[in-house]
């Protein structure tokens, strides 16, 4: 069986493609948690309020130095600073901890670590350096108890809050509304650290000591270039999506293809199986329906149906053979 998995250059090669600025906006139909049905949140769960991915290195940098880069880059001007964590604190070894908060109400963490990023399974590149980075995006602050929303805003609004560069007071994007549900409140915040997380990652691998990003949630290492030309896709008003999102297609007789990081915008993955149609088609609509789910409130149900150009794209819960995961299984 010959698998290929969507590789890091490739995804960039071909973002434009398989995410236009525009994609085709599907049309779920049934199966919306109305009276009477299955909450969303029952089948999906709720977005993790943390998100963390490795930045890896040939040799140390100056994380000061490379964080400030984030005023240049994304007008983000950082005030950080340093603590100290101890071993009972963080569970494991023992540190320094760098750390500032985004005008978007984000708290970014940076733990750099001399030497290699041990894996239990598989093998990264050759590095001897690496940082450790973490995102955390709360719907209740924690030093006030308030809630915090974010407004109905489009990806190009979305990226310049972040950088808290509309014009205007950068807080006021987040907006008080009780009747959004938590599910939802979740999967927006999970978006300003997916954003925020992006515009770190842009700064830090400009790096000339820079190898990439691992990310095991989806099971790749993103080198700088990819990074770089994607992250910019927020200033246009798009979602980096093959950095938030992978894709892996493999066909042995018909093809078979299997999304990957959806769970952390509070979706199940996407699954196809058996399907007639090429690896191309089939990335395509994959990544359409995923740039669909992150960017809208939107969610797919069992027993509901999808429009995609003109196609009933049906959808069923099933578990995945790739790692008896649930997943969403989409009949096209």
């Amino acid at each position: 069986m010959s698998q290929r998995h969507t590789s890091p250059e490739s995804a960039s090669e071909r973002a434009e493609q398989a995410m236009p600025a525009a994609p085709e906006a599907p049309e779920a139909r049934g199966g919306r948690g109305g009276p009477g049905e299955v909450p969303a949140a029952a089948i999906h769960g709720l977005a993790p309020e943390f998100l963390s991915m490795t930045a890896l290195f040939t040799a140390p940098i100056d994380i000061e130095a490379a964080v400030a880069r984030l005023d240049m880059l994304w007008q983000l001007p950082v005030e950080g600073g340093w603590d100290e964590v101890t071993a009972e604190q963080s569970g494991g070894a023992s540190g320094s901890l760098y750390h500032f908060e985004t005008p978007g109400g984000v708290t970014v963490m940076l733990t750099p670590v001399s030497g290699t990023l041990e894996l239990e399974q598989g093998q990264l590149p050759e590095h001897d350096f690496h940082v450790m980075v973490s995102a955390f995006a709360p719907i209740v602050d924690p030093r006030t108890g308030e809630r915090m929303i974010m407004g109905e805003l489009d990806a190009a609004d979305l990226a310049r809050d972040s950088a808290g560069n509309d014009g205007g007071d950068a807080g006021t994007r987040y907006v008080v509304d009780p009747k959004l549900p938590e599910e939802i409140q979740r999967r927006r915040r999970a978006i300003d650290a997916h954003t925020a997380l992006a515009q770190v990652m842009d700064a830090l691998m400009r790096e000339d000591a820079a190898i990439g990003v691992y990310r095991w949630e989806l099971g790749t290492v993103q080198p700088p270039r990819m990074i770089v030309e994607l992250a910019d896709m927020l200033g246009r008003g798009q979602v980096p999506l093959p950095l938030w999102i992978g894709i892996r297609t493999y066909r042995p007789q018909l093809t078979n293809a299997r999304t990957l990081g959806l769970r952390l915008f509070g979706h199940l993955d996407l699954e196809v199986m058996d399907c007639l149609h090429g690896e191309e088609e089939v990335y395509s609509m994959l990544a359409n329906l995923a740039d669909y789910l992150v960017t809208s409130d939107q969610f797919l149900m069992p027993g509901s149906t999808i429009g995609y150009r003109g196609d009933e794209l049906t959808i069923t819960q099933a578990t995945s053979p790739a790692d008896n995961e649930p997943v969403l299984r989409i009949g096209y």
